[in-house]
């Protein structure tokens, strides 16, 4: 099996994982927040997302290609802006999806990103 890994925002924030025709993120968050920077829940969310879609094309998969993605939210009442910038790359159908309300270990974090892309072999 043949590993890529992609660097990531951070040592801790890995970037993309492909292996068996599948990539693999987790941690994204918008690039802002690493610096301590304060950023509101809409700001984050593109942020976040435009890391993630960056991240997967670094390891060759499209928006089309995502079959999974899971959202953690720290505040429920942030979930109509998430579902904005959700419908804004994938309008209907998109991938598998779950949005969970969390608490985050790094202050200033209102939304994290994982995805899961299908994308062949090699």
């Amino acid at each position: 099996m043949e590993l890529l890994r992609t660097p990531g925002q951070a040592p801790m924030l890995p970037g993309a994982v492909r292996a068996n025709g599948f990539v693999y993120t987790s941690g994204v968050v918008a690039p802002e927040v690493l610096s301590g920077t304060t950023v509101p829940f809409a700001e984050q969310a593109a942020g976040a997302m435009a890391v993630l879609l960056g991240v997967l094309a670094d390891a060759g998969a499209r928006p089309a290609d995502v079959i999974k993605l899971e959202a953690f939210i720290a505040d429920p009442a942030s979930f109509g802006s998430w579902n904005e910038v959700f419908l804004g790359v994938w309008p209907e159908p998109g991938p598998a999806r779950t949005t969970l309300v969390s608490a985050f270990a790094a202050p200033g974090v209102l939304i994290e990103l994982q995805a899961v892309a299908a994308v062949g072999p090699g």
